[in-house]
């Protein structure tokens, strides 16, 4: 890997549905986050998840892009 893939995979971040329900600057309860997680492949959220064994985990900056997408 060279620096330049190294300096890329420093700046993601990986949340749990817990800890993006916590974050206050993503104003989704945990109920919210899984009916949207459920739905993934039909609201295009499905970019934004990581499945590692039965673990999901979101990239937080996916996640952010996918609600700009839907903003009005």
């Amino acid at each position: 890997m060279n620096n330049a893939e190294k300096s890329d995979h420093e700046h993601i971040q990986y949340i749990t549905v817990k800890q993006a329900a916590a974050d206050k600057s993503l104003c989704f309860t945990e109920a919210m986050l899984r009916y949207y997680l459920l739905h993934a492949h039909k609201n295009g959220l499905s970019k934004a998840v990581r499945r590692i064994g039965k673990k999901l985990v979101l990239r937080r900056d996916l996640l952010l892009a996918w609600i700009e997408d839907h903003s009005m």
